[in-house]
């Protein structure tokens, strides 16, 4: 966008501005692989895995309260408005969503270390692919994020309330075996708490890519079938 490439005059403005973007962008860095990790040891029944993705989350919480205390005193010190304030405000979006989307892959990678010490079932292949298509949207969403490219987070966008359907879909099924397999409970509970992370990922990350387009575009598409606003 040409409204991003130019220079702004106060000293320090844009070093600092792509400052704070940067450390929202490893933010991100780090929560792909913390996701990524979480699912190899979901997938492969991998403990070492487990143990990477939990370790990432201290680092992202400690990069969380500095974007947040960097933002903070960029607003004070320069004021931004119009395109400027957007890329601030969204850039803290973005931060407070890895923060959360790292903490939902720690719960993944717990879940699945629990998991590898029980028998494997041949349900948990159910979730192979939502957790396939919800890394490959966190990888498209941090894109997105980088470059500021409103369409490519609105092709995102609608695809994250399919893959939250899907994974209820497949905490419902989980559910619905427990009376079924009493001797599996605690296996299919662990299940369905992978679901859930998943659903809520896909919320987040669908919250990603609103946070880009109003950056970019200036559109708030949250809640668009809200009745209140189409009064």
């Amino acid at each position: 966008m040409a409204e991003s490439n130019r220079k702004h005059r106060l000293p320090g403005f844009d070093q600092a501005l792509e400052a704070l973007r940067a450390d929202a962008l490893l933010m991100g860095t780090l929560v792909r692989r913390s996701f990524h990790n979480a699912k190899t040891g979901f997938e492969q029944r991998d403990d070492e895995a487990c143990t990477a993705a939990i370790a990432d989350d201290e680092e992202i919480d400690v990069l969380e309260k500095q974007l947040d205390k960097a933002a903070t005193e960029f607003l004070l010190r320069y004021a931004p408005v119009a395109f400027d304030l957007r890329i601030v405000l969204s850039t803290m979006k973005a931060g407070s969503i890895f923060e959360r989307l790292a903490d939902l892959a720690v719960t993944i990678a717990r879940r699945a270390r629990q998991l590898n010490q029980q028998a494997p079932l041949e349900e948990a292949l159910k979730a192979h692919p939502a957790l396939e298509t919800l890394e490959r949207a966190l990888t498209l969403g941090w894109a997105a994020c980088s470059e500021l490219d409103g369409q490519s987070a609105e092709r995102i966008r609608v695809e994250m309330e399919p893959l939250a359907q899907a994974a209820r879909d497949l905490e419902e099924g989980f559910s619905t075996l427990i009376p079924e397999r009493p001797q599996h409970a605690r296996t299919l509970v662990n299940l369905m708490a992978v679901a859930q992370s998943l659903e809520a990922s896909a919320y987040l990350v669908e919250n990603l890519a609103e946070a880009v387009i109003y950056a970019a575009e200036a559109k708030d598409v949250r809640h668009p079938r809200n009745k209140l606003e189409m009064v």
